[in-house]
């Protein structure tokens, strides 16, 4: 263990994770309105759902589990970094982003809220999906890290 053990290295993290979870949102609500716009091709209907439905619909079932995967993921690269001389890569956070992701959006949301064919639940309950968002998360969280942590830019492994 590294004799500098910080809570303020741990807060980062979580701090890390929040700032992460505005840019998951913002993410999905960007690829919503573009998924939106490609299958319907009107423009009237684009624009209502995406100002209307869409951010009800992220701020009500995918904020919370954002906030948790981020989180995680935010305090995980803060505990590690207390133990390693080194702060975590990018690599180390989409990993753990992966992982947290499958866990909190394959397992835990289908115990949670039951899956109807084509609902939100079922789209983000497959695993290629919420594997990908959780990798995007992770990386983002890890970036975020980098940046907050004034030790995170000189000390670097992937």
């Amino acid at each position: 263990m590294s004799r500098d053990f910080s809570f303020r290295k741990i807060f980062v993290g979580i701090a890390a994770g929040l700032l992460s979870t505005i840019g998951g949102l913002i993410l999905a609500y960007v690829v919503g309105v573009v998924a939106i716009a490609i299958r319907t091709r009107e423009l009237l209907t684009t624009l209502l759902v995406s100002f209307t439905y869409l951010p009800l619909m992220l701020l009500f079932v995918l904020l919370v589990p954002n906030i948790v995967i981020t989180s995680t993921v935010g305090l995980t690269l803060g505990i590690g970094v207390n133990f390693t001389k080194h702060a975590a890569g990018l690599v180390a956070g989409a990993i753990a982003g992966l992982i947290f992701g499958e866990i909190i959006f394959s397992v835990v949301l289908p115990l949670l809220v039951e899956p109807q064919p084509g609902d939100f639940t079922s789209i983000i309950s497959n695993h290629y999906l919420s594997g990908t968002y959780g990798l995007i998360l992770g990386a983002l969280t890890s970036r975020f890290f980098r940046w907050l942590n004034p030790e995170g830019e000189k000390k670097r492994i992937a």
